[in-house]
């Protein structure tokens, strides 16, 4: 099967152009959520700038629309949205909440397979049956709040952990992805290939042939995270990898370098949360 033609994102910011984006693809997902949820779901960047363009399933709620034409309440949208996508990117979790106005939404962060954040899906615009019309609410908007599609919260958070498994699926189909640097290439198969050693910052900087300090700045843009980090979530993967392969957690800690079985149990469980041995036990059942 031929993977549609990827596309750079239309512009929408500064960080357009770190984008690349499977329109087609994109655009039969949202489809489907779009017939099966009806609901609308959008994009926001790694700078909190709305993609609109994007995710065009569903438009914007009239009477959003309406209450955006007031500058004040444009501006709370804003600092609204703004404050809820630093909170689940901070938690990494879905984020369901009632924005400034009551409204019902939900923020699926998105990561992708480095750690790096790329932005969040937000929904919402639902009504809340158990909020009252906003009391600042003239006729006109009150008419077009009654007529919003009403959820309640518990079934917001199902729409919320449902689209964070497409998103998941999203991510590592690379349907939506960062546009890599050449240079963050030769680092991400330079640490795959000597995961197993210490790995340090003058090494990578002759690697790419640049100076440890442009590493220093720059590193944490690319990658989400700092050299140390990410090269222990690297090493820390290919230990979930080659256990669930079948290797014993004493020869996955011999040849990933660590000091003794010990050793690697306690930072695999700090990382994953569950002790390396259940992974054992899964290949015993």
């Amino acid at each position: 099967m031929t993977r549609p033609r990827e596309q750079q994102a239309p512009p929408a910011g500064a960080s357009a152009a770190r984008y690349v984006v499977a329109q087609q693809e994109l655009d039969a997902i949202m489809r489907l959520l779009h017939r099966l949820l009806d609901v609308r779901i959008t994009f926001f960047d790694m700078q909190a700038q709305e993609w609109d363009q994007v995710l065009h399933a569903k438009a914007m709620s009239a009477y959003c629309a309406a209450r955006r034409r007031q500058a004040c309440f444009h501006d709370r949208c804003i600092a609204c949205d703004r404050d809820h996508l630093e909170d689940a990117k901070r938690t990494r979790e879905v984020l369901i909440y009632h924005c400034h106005n009551g409204l019902l939404e939900g923020i699926v962060p998105l990561y992708d397979k480095h750690g790096v954040y790329l932005g969040a899906v937000v929904f919402g615009q639902l009504r809340d049956p158990t909020q009252p019309v906003p009391a600042e609410a003239g006729p006109q908007a009150r008419r077009l709040y009654r007529a919003l599609q009403a959820s309640s919260p518990a079934r917001v958070r199902d729409i919320g952990h449902l689209l964070k498994h497409v998103s998941e699926s999203i991510m590592e189909r690379e349907v939506i992805r960062y546009r890599n640097r050449p240079w963050v290439a030769a680092i991400e198969r330079h640490v795959r290939e000597h995961v197993a050693r210490r790995i340090t910052r003058q090494e990578l900087a002759r690697l790419i042939q640049r100076s440890p300090s442009f590493l220093t700045q720059r590193f944490p843009v690319e990658f989400g995270c700092s050299l140390s980090t990410y090269v222990q979530r690297s090493r820390m993967k290919l230990a979930r990898e080659r256990l669930a392969g079948g290797q014993s957690v004493k020869d996955v800690a011999a040849a990933l370098g660590f000091y003794d079985a010990f050793h690697f149990s306690k930072r695999f469980k700090q990382h994953w949360g569950v002790p390396p041995s259940r992974y054992e036990e899964a290949q015993g059942v």
